[in-house]
Formats: C-alpha cells, sequence, structure tokens
C-alpha cells in the first residue's frame, strides 16, 4: 500500500493522501489495502487478463480514479486491457523519442509538476509548429498515453485542468487533419479507461477560426464538459482561471517554461527504467478466447468503432 508519495518531477501537497483517501471513504485503517488485496485477487480469476501483476501504486491508483468502488475499478482494469487490443494504434510506444519523432517540432504536451490547492493536475497541450497530417494527431495521442501510464505508476490523483495552447497553429489545418471519432474514442480512453476527471479544458487563442474549432468539440462532448469549455484569447483570463503559481511563465505563470518542463519529462520518460515499464504494460492486453462472449457483448458492444457516448464525473 502506498505510504509516502515522491517522484522525480511529480510535486504533492502535503494533504494529497489523506485527502484523496477520505474523498472515496477509504482513509481509516486497513480500509485501502483491504480494496487492493481484493481487487488483486479478482485479477488473477480472470483468465481473459494476460497482465496479473500490476503493482500496488497501480491498483490503487485505480481504485481512487473508480471513487473508492472496487467494482468500477475492476470494470477500468478490464477496459484498459481491453482496449489494448481492440485499438492497439493508441498504444505500442517502447521506443522514444523515436516513435513519436513525426510530433517532435509540432508541440509539447506536459503536465506541470505543481499541484493546485484541489489537489488537481495542470495539463499542457502547446502547438508552435505546422500540423500537416492526420497521423500526427495519432502520435499525440499515443504519447499522452505514455504520459498516462506513467501517472497511473507515480501520481495519486485523479483531476485534470487541461490547457490547449493553440496560439501559434494554424486552426484551419487543425481542423481539417483532425478526425473527430478518433479523438472521440481518446476522450472516452482517458475518461472510461484511465478514469481520469476532467474539471475544466482551456483553449488558448486569438484565431478568428476558434469557434469553428470549438464547434467541433461541442459535437464531441457532453453538456456538462461543454460547462466546463473555456475560451481564452490571451493568458491574463488563462492567469485568473488557473493561478499563476501552477503555470509554466510563456503562459503568463511563474513556473519553468513549458520547454524546460518538457527536458525534465524527456529525462524521465526517456529513461531505460520507464521504456522497460512501457514494455511491460503493453504486455496487459485480452485473450477474447479465454472471456466469456456474453460477457464482451455486455460491455464492449458498438466498440471499437464508435464506442459509447462519452460520460463525465
Amino acid at each position: 500500500m502506498v505510504t509516502v508519495l515522491q517522484d522525480e518531477v511529480l510535486q504533492f501537497n502535503a494533504d494529497t493522501l489523506d485527502s484523496m483517501r477520505k474523498e472515496i471513504n477509504l482513509a481509516r485503517p486497513g480500509e485501502m489495502e483491504e480494496a487492493v488485496n481484493i481487487l488483486k485477487t479478482w485479477i488473477q480469476q480472470q483468465p481473459h487478463l494476460k497482465k496479473k501483476d500490476f503493482s500496488d501504486h497501480y491498483i490503487e491508483a485505480t481504485i481512487l480514479t473508480a471513487k473508492g468502488s472496487v467494482e468500477q475499478a475492476k470494470k477500468q482494469i478490464d477496459k484498459i486491457c481491453t482496449m489494448r487490443t481492440l485499438v492497439p494504434q493508441f498504444f505500442g510506444i517502447t521506443n522514444l523519442p523515436e516513435d513519436i519523432k513525426n510530433v517532435l517540432g509540432v508541440g509539447s504536451v506536459v503536465i506541470m509538476p505543481k499541484l493546485n490547492k484541489l489537489n488537481q493536475r495542470i495539463y499542457v497541450l502547446q502547438v508552435h509548429g505546422p500540423v500537416t497530417s492526420s497521423s500526427q494527431f495519432l502520435d499525440f495521442y499515443r504519447f499522452g498515453f505514455v504520459l498516462g501510464d506513467y501517472m497511473k505508476e507515480h501520481d495519486y490523483i485523479t483531476s485534470y485542468q487541461c490547457v490547449v495552447d493553440i496560439r501559434k497553429a494554424n486552426i484551419s489545418d487543425l481542423v481539417g487533419y483532425m478526425n473527430p471519432m478518433e479523438l472521440r474514442q481518446v476522450l472516452t480512453l482517458i475518461v472510461e479507461c484511465y478514469g481520469l476527471r476532467i474539471k475544466g479544458i482551456h483553449l488558448v487563442s486569438n484565431s478568428k477560426l476558434i469557434d469553428t474549432f470549438i464547434g467541433i468539440l461541442k459535437t464531441l462532448l457532453k453538456p456538462k464538459m461543454v460547462q466546463r469549455l473555456q475560451h481564452h484569447t490571451d493568458c491574463s483570463s488563462l492567469v485568473e482561471a488557473i493561478g499563476k503559481e501552477y503555470l509554466p511563465e510563456d503562459l503568463g505563470g511563474t513556473e519553468p517554461t513549458i520547454k524546460e518542463t518538457r527536458a525534465r519529462w524527456t529525462e524521465v520518460l526517456y529513461a531505460s527504467k520507464f521504456l522497460d515499464y512501457l514494455r511491460e504494460m503493453n504486455k496487459a492486453t485480452t485473450d477474447e478466447n479465454c472471456r466469456p462472449r456474453h460477457k464482451f457483448n455486455e460491455e464492449y458492444a458498438g466498440m471499437p468503432g464508435t464506442f459509447r457516448v462519452l460520460s463525465v464525473d
């Protein structure tokens, strides 16, 4: 069971561990440990799950994102393993930076080290180069799931504020090369498989075409998520919404720049230790010959073509 929160990049608030457990009503001595053991036993009993040895931290993080429900945690683990099998195009990265060289000059994806006072992470996607193909979107998504695998093993939170800085992007290219169905699948994976709660989406752009981009996003999101979508024409309102102490310098904050933060993440994600972990996680797939067919149909009818309509907390 997790007793101390520490990481090479991520920082934690003094109350993060206790606060997150209280939030899911598993703060009393022995409660989280019992939940972890129940889930570990269940994993061993599932013949279709190829990977059985998830770490205690991974399992505990899954219980957190499942709001303390062991039954929901079971579904999350089953879904992420199933999706690695059904939609492998979003996964499979094992060689960084080679596997994402297509987008290295196009943009940056970083998670800021500090948590805000609500124990939320600040996720930043910045596009600063030309988008010339739909495959670049796919590589961005794939790298995003690499980060997701890291966070599942090292973090202890469930909620994110997402900042999308597209001030330097050509919006017409974004709209032209973006596959809405693919993006819907990605959003579903984030919410239903990784269990993350997106508490805000902040688009930073002064382009006249931003309304077109926002219009597309609104067709993919449920009303609750649409309400969390904010457009900022400059960084002043973004700072007001997020807090300058949590944002990078190039977005009006006081934290290191996106480039500096990306360099720090590069050290960790490109290291052989983490790449070995990625290779191990890529084994977390399913053998559908070992799963009762009716159970698959109940859970995954319609996938992976459209997935189900995205739901959010």
